[in-house]
């Protein structure tokens, strides 16, 4: 008789902490001509998924670009974000960072959805605020993935040149 040991999902960090949640940032253009209904079905269609397999997140939209964070379950992660790439209604995806953690950054979304396209000025300088303050605040030794998802939404709400050339 065989007996398979199944690994742990705990992973430790350099440090010690308990790191066991996988969280994935990507960022991708929108297709030509994509609509505010596809990009909701977008939206519905994670959330569905995502609160059957544990996932949270956060998709934010602007300027023709996505840049989204997923977290959970290392495998799911993987095999959603290679299931993402196949939908038509984005390309160019390019994942940013992807690493463990010990905590959520949204563990109450299934999936958080923020279209700056329907923010004001003010509103939008709000969330760049909000923004800075996360790169100010996360810790890259523990959480760099978070940073590079705030450092992205931060980048490309304050117009940086990074994503006028892309």
């Amino acid at each position: 008789m065989r007996v398979e040991i199944q690994p742990d999902k705990r992973v430790m960090n350099s440090y010690g902490i308990n790191k066991s949640i996988f969280q994935l940032t990507y960022r991708s253009r929108a297709a030509e001509g994509l609509t505010t209904s596809q990009i909701m079905e977008i939206v519905d269609e994670a959330v569905a998924f995502n609160k059957k397999h544990d996932i949270t997140g956060c998709l934010v939209f602007d300027q023709g670009f996505f840049i989204q964070l997923l977290e959970g379950e290392k495998e799911i992660v993987e095999e959603l974000y290679t299931k993402i790439k196949k939908d038509q209604r984005h390309f160019q995806f390019e994942i940013l960072s992807k690493g463990w953690t010990s905590e959520r950054q949204f563990q109450s979304w299934d999936m958080g959805y923020i279209s700056m396209e329907e923010y004001d000025l003010g509103e939008k300088a709000e969330l760049v605020s909000k923004a800075r303050n996360a790169l100010d605040t996360i810790s890259t030794k523990n959480d760099f993935t978070p940073k590079v998802f705030w450092y992205n939404i931060y980048t490309l709400l304050t117009a940086s040149k990074f994503y006028k050339n892309l």
